[in-house]
C-alpha cells in the first residue's frame, strides 16, 4: 500500500487524475461483484455524484459540479476520455505548472456543467427531459482545445495525413455541435462548455493571474508539491510565448531542456 501511494505521489498531475478516474470507475464494479456473490443488493453511487439540471438539486448538492466528472457510464466512455487526456497531456502540456493544468481541467469541467444546466433550463426541447450528466469529457475537451488553440499552427501526424492542431480542435467542436440532436445531447453540450473554457484560457494564458488561482492552488497542494520560482517562471513564460508564435520546433536545445526540467520539478 505504501509503495503504491509513493508511486502515485511521484506521477505527473495528469497521470494522477487518470489513476483517480480508473479507481473510481472500478471500485463500484468490484464492490457490486462481491455483493452479488453474497446475495446482497447492489448499490450505485451515481445518484450522489452525477450532475442534475434542476436548480433545486444543484443547491442541495453543489459538489456535483465537480464530482460528475469523475464518474463514467461504461468502459469505452472512460477509455476514450483517458486516452485523449494522456495523449494531449504527455505530448503537449509538460510546460504547464500543476496549478495551470488543474485550472484548465477542473474549470473546464465546471464550464461544461454550467452550460449543460443552462441549456436544459433554457431550450424548450429539453422540457421534461432531465438526464443527469457524468463523465470527464468537458474537462478533457478543455485541455484538448487549449492545446489546439495555443499551438494552433503546430502540425501533427494522424495516421495517413498531417493536420494543424487548430483544424483538429475545430473538428471536435463541430462534431459535438452537430451530434446534439442525435445522441447524448447533454454530454455534447458539456463538451462545448469545456471547449469554450479551454479556448478562453489559451487566449489569456500570458495575462495576469486568473481569479481562479486560489482554488487551483488548493488542488495543486493536494496533488503535488510543485514550487516554482518567479524568476524561472519569467524565463518559461518567454519560451512559451515563443512557442505560441513560432512553434515548438523553433526552440533551441537549451530552451527545450529548461522546459523539460521545469516540468519535472517537485
Amino acid at each position: 500500500m505504501e509503495l503504491g501511494y509513493k508511486y502515485f505521489l511521484n506521477q505527473p498531475v495528469f497521470k494522477k487524475i487518470i489513476i483517480i478516474n480508473i479507481i473510481i470507475f472500478l471500485l463500484p464494479l468490484v464492490s457490486n461483484t462481491f455483493l452479488f456473490l453474497f446475495g446482497l443488493s447492489q448499490v450505485s453511487l451515481l445518484p450522489f455524484f452525477d450532475l442534475h439540471p434542476e436548480f433545486s438539486k444543484i443547491l442541495m448538492s453543489p459538489w456535483t459540479l465537480i464530482s460528475y466528472s469523475f464518474f463514467h457510464i461504461d468502459f469505452f466512455h472512460i477509455l476514450w476520455n483517458m486516452i485523449i487526456l494522456y495523449v494531449v497531456s504527455d505530448y503537449f502540456l509538460s510546460f504547464l505548472r500543476t496549478n495551470q493544468f488543474l485550472q484548465i481541467y477542473f474549470y473546464g469541467a465546471i464550464a461544461g456543467g454550467l452550460l449543460f444546466i443552462c441549456s436544459y433550463n433554457i431550450f424548450p426541447v429539453f422540457e421534461n427531459s432531465f438526464t443527469p450528466l457524468v463523465g470527464s469529457s468537458a474537462a478533457v475537451y478543455s485541455l484538448l482545445i487549449f492545446v489546439c488553440s495555443y499551438f494552433s499552427n503546430t502540425s501533427v501526424n494522424l495516421f495517413f495525413l498531417t493536420a494543424k492542431l487548430k483544424y483538429i480542435g475545430l473538428f471536435y467542436v463541430l462534431l459535438s455541435l452537430i451530434q446534439i440532436p442525435f445522441s447524448n445531447a447533454g454530454g455534447n453540450i458539456a463538451h462545448l462548455g469545456g471547449a469554450l473554457y479551454g479556448f478562453y484560457y489559451s487566449i489569456n494564458f500570458n495575462s495576469s493571474n486568473s481569479v481562479f488561482d486560489l482554488v487551483a492552488n488548493y488542488f495543486d497542494k493536494f496533488l503535488s508539491k510543485t514550487n516554482n520560482k518567479k524568476d524561472d517562471q519569467k524565463i518559461i513564460d518567454g519560451i512559451l510565448d515563443k512557442i505560441s508564435k513560432s512553434g515548438y520546433e523553433s526552440l533551441t536545445k537549451n530552451e527545450k531542456e529548461l522546459l523539460f526540467r521545469n516540468s519535472n520539478k517537485s
